[in-house]
């Protein structure tokens, strides 16, 4: 028989746009083969009912230390770490960056990762907010060939109830 698990610690979550969650739940902490360090959350949250009611549930993702702060006097000793066994040291988290690439009259624009080979050399960075409002315009595309279409459609699509996904 095993061990439970030990219980979630408490931890801040920073959102996007600034705002912080004051205690949500730590489960584990991984690191990458690139030494990147991972974080497993849980945010307590309400949803719907069938039948039109609400109930407690939690919405569960993965989140880098970028987006979590301690808090004061919580220990984080227990919670359940899992090292990268080759030993590569921690790499600093990357924030993502995009580039939009065209908006002229004869053609239309692109967001592609910062990177990415199919970009032209007139592409222009962008923010993730600036590439998801420019992939909401009627004409926009997400490249295939690296990861803006795989992580920013989603996004767009969140909560659409048509299906319609935005830039395809």
């Amino acid at each position: 028989m095993t061990d439970p698990p030990p219980p979630p610690a408490a931890i801040t979550l920073l959102l996007p746009d600034g705002q912080e969650i004051g205690r949500v739940r730590l489960y584990e902490r991984l690191q990458m083969e690139t030494g990147l360090w991972m974080y497993r959350i849980g945010v307590p949250l309400w949803q719907t009912t069938e039948g039109g009611g609400v109930e407690p549930a939690e919405y569960s993702t993965w989140v880098t230390s970028a987006q979590l702060r301690p808090i004061p006097g919580v220990a984080l000793d227990q919670v359940p770490t899992h090292r990268n066994p080759t030993g590569t040291a921690a790499a600093p988290a990357t924030p993502w960056v995009w580039v939009l690439d065209g908006r002229t009259s004869a053609r239309a624009a692109t967001v592609h990762a910062e990177g990415c080979a199919l970009a032209t050399d007139r592409a222009v960075p962008v923010k993730t907010t600036a590439a998801l409002d420019a992939l909401g315009r009627p004409g926009t595309l997400a490249c295939t060939g690296c990861d803006a279409a795989e992580t920013l459609l989603p996004i767009l699509a969140h909560g659409q109830e048509d299906g319609h996904t935005p830039g395809t």
